[in-house]
C-alpha cells in the first residue's frame, strides 16, 4: 500500500492514508461496456467491499499496456480518504514514470485559491482478482457533485473540453453528433446549452473592446482564469490550452469557471512521453480567450502581479516547486519501483528507458529552465 504524506488541507490533491484496492471481476474489462465488480478496499487495519461496475477509459492512452478504469459504485462511499462519491477514476498513469504530473498540477491549482476545483487524488496499489496490477492514481470524477453544481438551477452546466476557445471548428469531429461541445450536465437531450456557448464565443470574438472589458469579469471568474493561465504556463501543458479542462457554471448567479484535467503533458514531457524541455513560452494565444485578454494592460498587470505573488509565497517559485517534487518523489518511489517490476521502464510506448530517479531529474531540470524563461517573459509582458 502507498500513502502520500500531505497536510490535510481540503484542497490538497492527495490524501495522506495508506490503501490498496482489489477489483474482483468475473468478465474481461472492456471499453464502453460496464461489467460488474466487487471493489475491495484494504486500509491499514480495515477491509471493506463495495459492489459496482467498471469499464476501461481513455483516449490516446487506450493503446497502453496498463489500463485506466472508470468505476461506478452503487452508493456514495469514501475511498482512500477522499470525499464520498459513487464515481471514481483509476488512472494508470502509465506514460508518466514519476506518477507526479497529474497530482502536482491539480494540487498547485487548488492551493492557488480555495475556490479553484481540481480532482482530489490518492495513490493506491491495485490488484485484479488478487494479482498485483501496479500503482494507480485514484481520482475524483469531475461531475455535478465534485463541481458543486446546483441541480435545481436551469443555468447550471458542465462541459468537458468544449471547443469555444478555438479560432476555427474546422476538422473537429465530435464524439457524438448531437453533442458538439461535450456537454456533461444537464443531459444534452434534456437541455442543450450549445446556443449559450456559441453566444459566449461570439462575445469573445466580436464584441467591442469597451463592451468586452465591461462584461468579461461578470461572465468569467477572472481569478480562476488567471490561475488557469499560470498553471498552463508553469507546467507547459500546451494540450491544456484548447482541451484537458472542464468548463462549468454552478448556477445562474455564479461566473464561468475552469477545472483542469489530464496533466501528464507537463513538466518536461509531452502526453505521449516525448521529452519536452523547451524554454519558450507556449503559444497560449491559440485560445481566443487568452488572445483577447492579453490585448489589455489591466489583464497583463493582474497576471504579472499574480505571478509575483505566487512566487513570493513559494507556490510557483523554482525552489518551492522543486522542493514539492522531491518530497512527493520520496513518498512514491518505493511503490513506483514495484510498479516497474510489473510494467518495465523500457516498455514499447516509452521514448527511453529512464529510471524513476532519472525522470525526477528531468522534472527538476524543467522547473529551472521554465522558471528562468517565465521570469524573463513576465518582465517583458
Amino acid at each position: 500500500m502507498i500513502g502520500c504524506d500531505h497536510s490535510k488541507n481540503v484542497n490538497s490533491a492527495v490524501t495522506d492514508e495508506f490503501y490498496s484496492l482489489n477489483i474482483q471481476v468475473a468478465d474481461s474489462i472492456a471499453r464502453d461496456k460496464k461489467v460488474k465488480i466487487e471493489l475491495q478496499e484494504n486500509a491499514v487495519t480495515t477491509q471493506v467491499s463495495y459492489p459496482g461496475k467498471i469499464e476501461r477509459r481513455g483516449g490516446y492512452s487506450m493503446q497502453f499496456a496498463k489500463h485506466s478504469y472508470e468505476i461506478d459504485l452503487k452508493q456514495d462511499v469514501s475511498i482512500a480518504g477522499l470525499p464520498a462519491d459513487d464515481d471514481w477514476i483509476l488512472n494508470a498513469n502509465y506514460i508518466d514514470k514519476t506518477f507526479l504530473r497529474h497530482v502536482l498540477s491539480y494540487e498547485l491549482f487548488m492551493e492557488m485559491n480555495p475556490s479553484n476545483i481540481a480532482p482530489r487524488c490518492a495513490y493506491v496499489e491495485v490488484e485484479l482478482n488478487g494479482t498485483y496490477n501496479g500503482l494507480y492514481v485514484l481520482m475524483e470524477k469531475l461531475d455535478r457533485s465534485s463541481l458543486n453544481i446546483e441541480k435545481s438551477d436551469s443555468m447550471a452546466m458542465i462541459f468537458k473540453e468544449p471547443h469555444i476557445f478555438r479560432t476555427s471548428y474546422d476538422g473537429i469531429v465530435p464524439a457524438k453528433a448531437n453533442n458538439f461541445h461535450q456537454q456533461k450536465y444537464p443531459k444534452v437531450k434534456k437541455d442543450n446549452k450549445r446556443d449559450y456557448l456559441e453566444e459566449l464565443r461570439t462575445f469573445i470574438l466580436n464584441t467591442t473592446d469597451e463592451s468586452f472589458q465591461k462584461k468579461v469579469s461578470n461572465i468569467f471568474d477572472m481569478s480562476n482564469i488567471i490561475d488557469w493561465h499560470l498553471l498552463l504556463l508553469i507546467s507547459n501543458n500546451s494540450d491544456g490550452i484548447l482541451k484537458n479542462f472542464y468548463l462549468y457554471k454552478t448556477n445562474n448567479n455564479t461566473p464561468i469557471r475552469i477545472a483542469p484535467w489530464d496533466y501528464d503533458h507537463s513538466f518536461g514531457r509531452d502526453g505521449d512521453n516525448e521529452l519536452n524541455l523547451d524554454e519558450r513560452p507556449m503559444n497560449i494565444e491559440r485560445s481566443i480567450l487568452f488572445k483577447r485578454l492579453l490585448r489589455f494592460d489591466w489583464y497583463k498587470k493582474r497576471l504579472n502581479e499574480r505571478w509575483l505573488a505566487l512566487n513570493t509565497n513559494q507556490l510557483l517559485s523554482a525552489n518551492g516547486l522543486k522542493k514539492r517534487v522531491l518530497s512527493k518523489a520520496e513518498q512514491v518511489k518505493k511503490a513506483a519501483k514495484k510498479n516497474f517490476e510489473r510494467w518495465p521502464v523500457d516498455g514499447p510506448w516509452y521514448y527511453d528507458a529512464n529510471s524513476f530517479e532519472q525522470e525526477i531529474d528531468i522534472m527538476l531540470k524543467f522547473i529551472d529552465l521554465r522558471h528562468h524563461r517565465l521570469t524573463s517573459y513576465f518582465k517583458e509582458l
